[in-house]
């Protein structure tokens, strides 16, 4: 009997597979080159190759949520390195040109507010693990390997991996969930050409990659940036605590009023409630994402997983008024999660 049938006769006396047979050993890798080798391998933009990217949101088939519908967009990527690229956002009720030439950046919006669905995949095109500097630094190591799914995490980020390159499978932190899939070779790099990003309350969307190639040349002068844009100017957002987001609440807001408990119960989280509720909806708040405009009205809400919180829920976030959040001296996006009944 030759030695090429001896895999064969194994697993035929043993009744098991190869797998089985010859179970794939994980290699153990430090967190700090697990991350670099999944940046290396799948990150576009931590290559030296310049390019071209089209990148389509759209709602996935089975969406029946009127607010999933609604979720339409087209991000467009042209790399050259990280302190030279340009990206463009054509959606609905938003769009956005932004140049970035070093320190100088220049921005031209069309309309007043940056969703959180389109942010979180811009950001996933262009760093794909988040915080990896800090993930990098978490002492440890994980197992790599085709059956292994093993995770870092660090501070709000995670990342998870799979395969035993390994390849990016998960990447989170506060603002953003999104998972890796479809991976196809461009270059020397492999590269997920399906992102999904879950959305709180278990919302999911989903974006596809239509176009990655090399950057053309006669695509160079459009990465040169025209003019400054001032940060008063840019519309930039900022996650705070809850209890950040609670003091810049106006009072005022429609059918609102701020009720703060007293004795024992004021140190749990300050509630929001409306007049005359009954006595159980007081009693049983809903975690709810909120994210305002720079001017602190309400343009984004989600009802968090585990809250049981109702359309009614994230209608009355919607309604909610903030004073605006200034940051060195400029008016920013709010972001941040509250108790709404």
């Amino acid at each position: 009997m030759g030695l090429g049938s001896m895999p064969i006769l194994l697993t035929a006396l043993t009744g098991c597979s190869w797998k089985d047979a010859f179970p794939a050993h994980p290699i153990t890798l430090s967190n700090a080159e697990a991350v670099d080798r999944a940046l290396q391998l799948c990150s576009l933009t931590a290559g030296e190759q310049p390019f071209h990217l089209v990148f389509e949101i759209a709602p996935t088939p089975d969406a029946h949520e009127p607010a999933l519908r609604a979720m339409r967009a087209q991000i467009e990527v042209f790399w050259l390195n990280p302190i030279t690229y340009r990206t463009v956002i054509r959606s609905r009720d938003f769009s956005q040109t932004r140049i970035v030439n070093g320190g100088v950046v220049e921005e031209h919006n069309t309309g007043d507010f940056y969703p959180r669905w389109i942010q979180n995949f811009v950001e996933a095109l262009l760093e794909p693990i988040p915080e990896s500097a800090l993930l990098r630094k978490v002492p440890g190591s994980v197992p790599v390997g085709v059956e292994e799914h093993a995770c870092i995490s660090g501070g709000s980020a995670q990342v998870c991996f799979q395969n035993a390159e390994p390849r990016i499978a998960t990447g989170s932190d506060a603002s953003r969930s999104l998972w890796f899939d479809d991976y196809a070779p461009f270059g020397r790099r492999q590269i997920a050409r399906t992102l999904t990003d879950k959305l709180p309350g278990n919302l999911l969307i989903r974006g596809h990659i239509l176009l990655l190639a090399p950057l053309a040349q006669s695509d160079y002068p459009s990465l040169k940036a025209r003019e400054f844009t001032l940060d008063n100017k840019l519309i930039q957002t900022e996650f705070v605590s809850q209890s950040t987001a609670e003091s810049l609440m106006q009072i005022g807001a429609p059918n609102f009023r701020h009720n703060s408990r007293s004795g024992a119960q004021k140190k749990s989280r300050s509630r929001l409630t409306l007049p005359d509720s009954p006595r159980d909806a007081q009693d049983s708040p809903a975690n709810v994402y909120i994210r305002t405009d720079r001017s602190g009205k309400v343009r984004e809400a989600y009802a968090q997983d585990s809250s049981g919180g109702s359309g009614g829920t994230v209608a009355r976030a919607l309604a909610l008024r903030f004073k605006p959040l200034v940051v060195s001296g400029a008016a920013r996006q709010m972001e941040a999660e509250i108790s709404v009944p």
